[in-house]
Order: C-alpha cells, then sequence, then structure tokens
C-alpha cells in the first residue's frame, strides 16, 4: 500500500530541474551568436562605406547642385543612423542580459532594419529621379538613352538593395529570431 502511494504522489509531482539564467544564455546556439556577431560586422563595414561614400561624390564629378547637395545630406544623415545603430545593437550583451531584454532590443533592431530598407528604396528612386531629370534637361538630343539608361539603373540600384539586405540582414536575423525563440520556449517549458 505504501509503495502504491509513494508511487502516486511521485507521478503527481512535477519536477522540473532548476535553471537559472546563466544557463538560459549559454543556451542561445553558436548559430544564433554568429548571426548577431555578423550584424554588428555589417554594421561597422556600413559605417566604412558611407565614409567612404562622402569624397565619392567628388569623384563622380557630378554638374548638378541640387544633386550633389541631396547626395551629401544623405549620406551624412545615413552615417548618423549607421553610427546610432550600431550603438544600440553594441548594447545587446548576450551573455548578461536575459532573454527577455535580448529579444525586446532585437525586435526594435528588426523593425529598424525594415524601416530603413524601405527608406533606402525609396531614396534610391528619388536619387536616380533627381539626376535623371537634370541629365535630360541638359541633353534632349538623346532623351530616350538617358531615359533608358535611368530605368536600367534604377533597377539594378533596386535589385541590388534587395539582395543585399537579404543576405546581409535578414538572413542573420531570422537566425538570431529562432535561437531567441528556441531559448524563450524552452524558459517556458521550465517554469
Amino acid at each position: 500500500m505504501d509503495l502504491d502511494n509513494i508511487k502516486k504522489t511521485w507521478q503527481e509531482t512535477e519536477i522540473k530541474p532548476s535553471i537559472d539564467n546563466e544557463k538560459i544564455q549559454k543556451m542561445i546556439s553558436n548559430e544564433g551568436r554568429s548571426a548577431f556577431n555578423s550584424l554588428i560586422r555589417y554594421e561597422k563595414i556600413g559605417i566604412i562605406l558611407l565614409v567612404l561614400c562622402i569624397p565619392m561624390i567628388f569623384a563622380l564629378s557630378l554638374r548638378h547642385t541640387p544633386v550633389i547637395v541631396f547626395y551629401l545630406f544623405s549620406v551624412v544623415i545615413f552615417l548618423m543612423w549607421q553610427v546610432y545603430k550600431f550603438k544600440k545593437l553594441r548594447r545587446i550583451s548576450l551573455s548578461e542580459m536575459s532573454i527577455t531584454e535580448i529579444s525586446g532590443h532585437f525586435y526594435w533592431y528588426r523593425k529598424a532594419i525594415l524601416k530603413e530598407f524601405v527608406a533606402g528604396l525609396v531614396w534610391i528612386i528619388f536619387f536616380f529621379i533627381l539626376f535623371g531629370y537634370f541629365e535630360l534637361l541638359d541633353d534632349t538630343d538623346y532623351f530616350y538613352k538617358h531615359l533608358t539608361v535611368l530605368i536600367i539603373s534604377v533597377s539594378i540600384g533596386l535589385v541590388l538593395a534587395i539582395t543585399i539586405y537579404k543576405i546581409v540582414y535578414w538572413n542573420n536575423i531570422k537566425k538570431m529570431d529562432l535561437s531567441i525563440r528556441e531559448v524563450q520556449e524552452f524558459e517556458k517549458d521550465n517554469k
């Protein structure tokens, strides 16, 4: 009889392993950590490329002041945004923050990248339209040739932007999200 009671009591109690935050933090997969480090590296590369974009306008020797002003203003704004994103991303500490904090910061980053992507596509279109407008005004003899080059340039710019964002950001964001989700599910199951 006592053996049956002990067996019944044992089955009714749910014994769960004790897990502290440190163990949960270590569970973020290597793929998630690698994706996070890749995102930080790509943000650094973005800052360097934007700094290099400033003197590039003079190498292109654009003749139209409004295009030059728009380009330089845009590059400075993009550079400030890139530095801000980089600093926000660097504040995420995978080893010291709780998974809820990491998830919150990463959610902000994911939304910021989506907004940046849309703004970048709009910028590409607007820049080429502005540049093309002045080029078409200067040389009306080759209107259709310039218009064709403009349309092809915009198309190439959009395809490149989409491809780069997919490779650089979305793939790594998906890996990091998956890693965070796995830890959250494990944490939920063990509470």
